[in-house]
């Protein structure tokens, strides 16, 4: 089998969620299985600044070689206020409007370019799509590309330089089938590429202690219902709390608890308890002490924290207008979505009230993950689409 390369803009044990945290999972698991894999990468953790945060230079990291090149140009401080004026607009914007954008955003590394350019053997597997070292990485590549792009149905999604980026691989890698068909949709173009719907491989590291995890976070014995991943009005968070005061305005019972760092303050109000990022080693106690888990995003484009719920015995209610999310729940029965102020009310009415149906669709939700997303079964899809590049 040939040697793979990802590229993505951050890597590392410290980055906790998104697709760098996916890249790092699927290199690990090709690693391990003793393939050569290696990680073309900058030195930035932080996704909001892109400074330099780690060394540069080659380490060797869970089996997986990680070669990290320092940023050139951090996020601009002006970049909110160019994607203001420019994302409105994104289907007109100009090439060169583009390319500045791409380069305000951040991060941008002249020394990763061309690492990516001196690669000439195996596959090169760019992830996510949004960034600097996609745009530009996927222009100098000389050996077979794939893109794993993480799209979303996002302002920047429409931009016309992603017209270049999503024509230029050779294959795709997609999370759910609902990625795949709003990336078709997009660029009609790509339908006939080579790829695979090949998810993230999903499982705990550890078997959860839901009671250690309500001692520990201070939780005590009464039922909750848990967001668990980035606290911010971009995530659906702020809007969540709202409807859950609604429910609790109009009897609903039970407690919501937040979870995961926090980029933006949210709103406080009854039974809301925000406890910020938790330690590790008591997350999945804490989705298995929950009764149920939810996620209020509007963009995801796989969410591994749902798939964990299940593997933990958690059922979930997921924001309906989120297409990934929304299949999951409907391939696997594995809980519910919303997507209006009645039907969340009626569907945390029916969770919280039925202990019988959350336990049934926990189950439901586990098959699931076992079935479509043990690293066996995403390995055999990967290697598929290997094959057919190589």
């Amino acid at each position: 089998m040939s040697e793979v390369t990802f590229v993505t803009p951050r890597y590392g044990a410290e980055v906790f969620a998104g697709a760098e945290a996916g890249a790092r999972q699927l290199a690990m698991r090709l690693a391990a299985d003793g393939r050569g894999v290696q990680v073309l990468t900058t030195c930035a953790l932080s996704m909001h600044t892109w400074e330099d945060h780690y060394p540069p230079g080659t380490t060797e990291e869970d089996g997986v070689t990680v070669r990290r090149l320092a940023v050139d140009q951090t996020r601009t401080p002006d970049f909110d206020a160019h994607s203001n004026d420019l994302l409105p607009r994104a289907t007109d914007a100009t090439a060169e409007e583009c390319e500045r954008w791409i380069r305000a955003q951040g991060p941008t590394s002249a020394a990763l370019i061309e690492a990516i350019a001196a690669v000439d053997d195996g596959v090169i597997i760019f992830y996510p799509y949004l960034y600097h070292p996609t745009v530009v990485g996927r222009r100098v590549a000389r050996v077979p590309t794939v893109l794993y792009p993480a799209a979303h149905d996002e302002l920047p999604f429409r931009l016309p330089v992603f017209d270049e980026v999503f024509g230029g691989v050779d294959g795709f890698a997609f999370h759910t089938r609902a990625e795949q068909e709003l990336v078709h949709a997009r660029f009609p173009a790509t339908v006939t590429a080579p790829q695979t719907m090949l998810g993230l491989p999903v499982e705990l590291d550890a078997s959860p202690d839901p009671d250690a995890a309500r001692s520990a976070l201070g939780l005590g014995d009464e039922p909750f219902f848990l967001c668990l991943g980035r606290i911010d009005r971009a995530k659906g968070v702020h809007d969540l709390v709202e409807r859950f005061g609604r429910y609790r305005a109009d009897g609903g019972a039970g407690r919501l608890v937040l979870a995961g760092t926090v980029g933006e303050e949210p709103p406080s109000g009854p039974g809301v308890i925000c406890l910020g990022r938790v330690p590790e080693e008591h997350k999945n106690g804490l989705v298995a002490a929950a009764d149920v888990l939810i996620n209020p995003s509007f963009y995801e484009s796989f969410s591994l924290v749902i798939l964990e719920a299940w593997l933990a015995g958690t059922p979930v209610l997921v924001n309906g207008w989120c297409g990934p999310m929304a299949e999951h729940v409907v391939q696997s029965g594995g809980g519910l979505f919303y997507t209006g102020r009645a039907d969340f009310d009626i569907a945390l009415r029916r969770l919280a009230g039925d202990a019988e149906a959350r336990t049934r669709m926990a189950a439901a939700g586990q098959a699931y993950v076992e079935r479509r997303y043990s690293w066996d079964a995403v390995r055999t899809r990967l290697d598929g689409l290997l094959d057919a590049l190589s």
